[in-house]
């Protein structure tokens, strides 16, 4: 069993046809049916009924349909293991979150590259959850992430953070605070970076802990439309110290929290790689 002849298993499962099937998957029909005649083979049973109406799944269908998924991503786990393993002298893939080299200048890779040219590092830009989940699917070697990781067997350190702030816009009757806490924002309209971004989650954890819900008026992934919104007194907005960089903050104004509400980033890997040669050298070259 592998994960081909299980993923076309899938998409047959789901289309109940297989000349759809073929083209979601772009093979031949002729060559998915071979593979759903060779998983038959190995299971000893029977998947699919053949009509006229199409692929009717049989009782063994809908049993192997309801764990294809957790045995593709087992297997698909093996294999990414054992070919990060069989790599971990000459590759290192790196994964960073969306808004991290603007506290971490990208120059850190790029010396890091020309001072080890025997290790090919490939990188990419993802939202913070998927960072997480291909590192724990061996799909990446190091990680930088914003806030911790809370899964197991993760080793991980704090490598830069920023302060979070109100964004208030002149005329607002909270403009003139030195200091902000989440109560006063209970009736407050709320311009937020989307769910793909940790800030949204640590904001609005620290609201329901205060026993309310924040009223989110707009979300974005572009920090330039927080404050364009807040400008426009649409609302507050939530944001990260190094936004001020960009915004011009006359009529503005950006206030601290009370709570202890931050923008950390942490490098991370998993604990059963960091003897890793790559691994240790980027590690430490962090440092």
């Amino acid at each position: 069993m592998n994960t081909k002849d299980l993923k076309c298993f899938e998409a047959v499962y789901q289309e109940q046809s297989i000349s759809k099937a073929a083209r979601r998957l772009y093979i031949t029909p002729q060559g998915l049916g071979k593979n759903i005649r060779t998983l038959e083979a190995e299971l000893e049973t029977i998947l699919f009924e053949r009509t006229k109406q199409g692929m009717r799944p049989t009782e063994s269908a809908d049993f192997l349909y309801g764990r294809t998924k957790k045995i593709i991503q087992e297997l698909e786990e093996l294999e990414n293991g054992v070919r990060q393993l069989e790599n971990r002298k000459i590759v290192l893939r790196i994964g960073y979150a969306c808004g991290v080299f603007n506290v971490l200048p990208f120059q850190l890779i790029l010396n890091f590259m020309r001072d080890n040219p025997n290790i090919r590092v490939e990188w990419n830009e993802y939202s913070n959850e998927e960072v997480k989940a291909l590192l724990e699917d061996s799909m990446l070697e190091y990680g930088f992430i914003v806030g911790r990781h809370e899964g197991e067997e993760m080793i991980q350190r704090k490598l830069d953070g920023r302060a979070v702030l109100l964004l208030v816009y002149e005329g607002h009757p909270l403009y003139k605070k030195e200091r902000i806490n989440a109560d006063m924002l209970r009736e407050e309209n709320m311009i937020l970076m989307n769910e793909h971004f940790h800030m949204f989650h640590d904001f609005t954890a620290i609201c329901r802990a205060k026993g309310f819900s924040p009223n989110i008026i707009a979300k974005t992934s572009d920090g330039a439309v927080l404050y364009k919104l807040c400008r426009q007194k649409i609302g507050l907005a939530v944001i990260p110290e190094f936004m001020l960089e960009d915004f011009r903050m006359d009529h503005m104004r950006a206030i601290p929290f009370e709570e202890d509400l931050t923008w950390d980033v942490f490098g991370v890997y998993k604990e059963d790689t960091k003897n890793y040669e790559t691994i240790q050298q980027f590690d430490c070259f962090l440092n």
